[in-house]
């Protein structure tokens, strides 16, 4: 019997030990069980800032090539402009020997016609002078003509 009893106590000694061997498979199980809800919850939030930041990134990345092209069209349209003040510089300076140039002639000209006209410049004066007191007379004559005119009606 006492084989007995102590294959007895030895199975129930085995039997406590598998037990609280399984007790803590169970805890074991359940741990990892909420372990791995709590790995699959943060998988769906880091899933979603994943999403999230895909979504910035792709906007940011069509900020991006606006920008450029905006960079693009504003250097092409500064080397028109570029292009246009250089064109209307020379076209200054060369505006500005035409008119040293003519200012030149126009100088020449009234130095020449100064030296000429001395003797001349009197009698044209003169010429000239007559004429208009001629016309002068005949206009004063017509109105005097059309204020009698006037003057009878």
């Amino acid at each position: 019997m006492i084989s007995l009893d102590n294959d007895k106590e030895i199975l129930t000694i085995e039997l406590g030990e598998a037990e609280q061997s399984r007790d803590d498979l169970v805890v074991c199980v359940v741990d990892l069980n909420e372990t791995i809800t709590n790995l699959q919850r943060e998988k769906e939030v880091l899933n979603e800032k994943i999403t999230s930041i895909e979504n910035e990134r792709d906007d940011l990345m069509v900020v991006v090539v606006d920008l450029k092209e905006t960079i693009e069209v504003l250097s092409n349209e500064k080397h028109t402009l570029e292009e246009t003040i250089a064109a209307i510089e020379q076209e200054r300076d060369e505006f500005l020997v035409i008119i040293t140039d003519l200012e030149e002639t126009t100088e020449r000209l009234n130095r020449e016609h100064r030296t000429v006209s001395l003797g001349k410049g009197k009698e044209v004066a003169s010429e000239t002078h007559i004429k208009l007191e001629k016309e002068l007379t005949d206009v004063k004559t017509s109105l005097y003509g059309e204020l009698e005119k006037n003057r009878q009606l």
